[in-house]
């Protein structure tokens, strides 16, 4: 899916973005995104700076503390495209969430109340850092059973999968499809997120990219300048 170039410092140069961001909260005053709509307009303007033609706007769904529901987000979403067309910005939206893995989760999936989006139907979730829930099993098996592919936000950032390829390979074997943001590819060789994004990588385990953008931050949509500060040369991968 993406090409691969590895650097003379043993670090990959980041795969391009696409013209699709499949995780990002654009969508303001939902979660913990942008508080106005000028702050979501300055997260379109940089996402089409960085070729991207379609974003998937995916708020927080946790039942404790960002309750959103369906018709909200829809709501969201609809003004959102009003306003990216009245200020002349040619941004598609699709609808989606970040799901929180919990129990009101399994309860959305009884009752068919999700958000997915593109051909393969993405539910978009996430977990704790720390360690796997109890109900991810359950989440992931109710999810295929209802038709939907679930797609794991920011595969790079949970410490029960880091180093442990087994783990990996189990969600695989389940039908868990991995989602991992754009700037982890840049994380220095002593982090954590950023070697297990590029482990992912190199295996062939990243499905879809994202940015997670909360705000318009302009290091993220120029990874080849910053290859280029940092002096490094890509080289093609054998």
């Amino acid at each position: 899916m993406f090409s691969l170039l590895v650097r003379r410092d043993g670090l990959i140069d980041p795969p391009a973005m696409g013209e699709v961001d499949y995780h990002c909260h654009i969508l303001p005053r939902i979660d913990d995104g942008p508080r106005d709509d000028r702050s979501s307009l300055a997260i379109a303007r940089l996402l089409l700076e960085m070729g991207v033609r379609k974003v998937v706007a995916t708020p927080h769904v946790i039942s404790d503390v960002y309750p959103n529901t369906t018709e909200r987000i829809l709501g969201a979403v609809t003004e959102l495209r009003k306003l990216l067309r009245d200020s002349g910005l040619r941004l598609e939206v699709d609808a989606g969430a970040e799901y929180y893995a919990e129990a009101d989760l399994i309860d959305r999936i009884g009752r068919d109340d999700l958000l997915s989006f593109g051909d393969q139907r993405y539910v978009l979730f996430e977990s704790p850092v720390e360690q796997s829930p109890m109900v991810l099993d359950e989440v992931v098996f109710g999810l295929k059973s209802a038709g939907y592919t679930p797609l794991m936000a920011h595969a790079e950032r949970y410490r029960f999968l880091q180093g442990k390829p087994e783990a990996v390979a189990d969600l695989r074997r389940l039908g868990v499809r991995f989602q991992v943001n754009h700037p982890s590819f840049l994380l220095p060789k002593t982090s954590r997120r950023g070697e297990m994004a590029r482990w992912l990588y190199i295996k062939g385990l990243v499905d879809e990219l994202g940015t997670d953008m909360h705000r318009a931050a302009p290091w993220i949509g120029r990874p080849a300048e910053t290859s280029r500060k940092r002096g490094s040369r890509g080289h093609k991968s054998r």
